[in-house]
Order: C-alpha cells, then structure tokens, then sequence
C-alpha cells in the first residue's frame, strides 16, 4: 500500500533527523528550538511561539529555553508589543552554532530540488501536519507572505513612488518586509489551487 510505505518513509526521515549525534552538546529538542528562534518573526520568538510551533506544553518548551540560555544561547528581552510576555533571541554563540547546523546536509538536497516540487512537498507536510492529533487540530506554521492574514498596501509616495506596507490582519500589527519569509506561529495557509490532472 503506498501510503503506508510514505508514512513508514516519513518515519524513517524524522528519526534520522532526530537522532542524537554522540558528538553534539544539544539535544534534538534542543536544536529544534535554535532552528525556530533562528528563523520566527518577533510576534513569534515567546515561549508560547515555541510550545505551539513543536505541539508541546508551555512547561516543556520551557525547561528547553532555559537549558538554552543557561548555555548562552538565547537571551530574553521584554516584548514590546505584550508587557507580560518576553522575546527570545539568538546570541552570536547560537548563530555560530546555527551555522554547523547537523541537518545542513537534508536542507541542501531539498534545495535541489525545483521550486514546485518543493512547493508541493511543502503544501503536503503542512497538510499531514494539520491532520496531527485528536479533536483539536495542530496548527502547521509557515511564513507571512503566505499567509491569508497577510495585508499588502500600496500607497503614493511624495516622489511619486509607491510605498509598499505589510500588516497582519490576526495580531494587528504591521510587518517589516524583512520578516515576510520567516515563519509565524499565527499562519494560517491561502487556499492552494487544485492540481491540474497532469500533476
């Protein structure tokens, strides 16, 4: 049955992913959350960012931030958009450490990759990855420029140029261009067209 085979695949390829290398001082809980804080726009870099980004408890993302900034990792900074909670962001130790990353090697091979079909693996993932779980489903994170929550203005400028400007319709906020492809814990995906039947 070719569905099972994917999923078995599928296991196979996270595991390989997760396993421990004997020779690395962070755990893969550990370098899941690198990997997030390292590429989540600042409305998502919080401890509740990082429990809903890897489906767990407030109270396990959080043993997994403080081993983190124990290690100089991760330094936190009061949020200026939510006075109760705080934003955790990568030191220079961690970008190093991000730059070694041991699954550099899986990311470059999907990289080669043409940009359909990497689109198309990408669409699949975050449909399974939505179908996790029972009653509630989890919510798959993904970027601000595909998200429907995503507003784009164009405005006049005094030059007679056009002023482009980003706002999210879910937390109210403006965007900064910059932040477009990093991934967001309040994503919700546009509706992807359907497959021509060639695909």
């Amino acid at each position: 049955m070719l569905a099972l085979e994917i999923g078995e695949l599928l296991l196979q390829l996270g595991r390989g992913m997760l396993a421990e290398r004997d020779d690395d001082c962070l755990t893969s809980a550990q370098w899941f959350a690198l990997r997030f804080f390292s590429r989540a726009n600042v409305f998502s870099r919080t401890l509740s960012g990082l429990a809903a980004y890897q489906a767990t408890t407030r109270g396990t993302a959080s043993q997994t931030i403080k081993a983190l900034e124990n290690r100089d990792y991760l330094v936190r900074e009061k949020s200026p958009y939510d006075g109760r909670s705080s934003i955790l962001t990568l030191t220079e130790k961690a970008r190093k450490r991000i730059s070694a990353d041991p699954l550099t090697s899986i990311f470059n091979d999907i990289d080669t990759l043409d940009k359909k079909r990497q689109e198309i693996l990408r669409d699949t993932l975050r449909h399974l990855v939505g179908q996790l779980g029972t009653g509630a489903r989890r919510q798959a994170v993904g970027s601000c420029g595909d998200c429907i929550f995503l507003l784009i203005r164009r405005l006049k400028s005094q030059n007679d140029g056009v002023q482009t400007n980003f706002y999210c319709k879910c937390i109210g906020m403006p965007v900064s261009e910059k932040e477009l492809e990093l991934i967001c814990t309040s994503f919700q995906a546009r509706a992807a067209a359907a497959p021509s039947p060639s695909e």
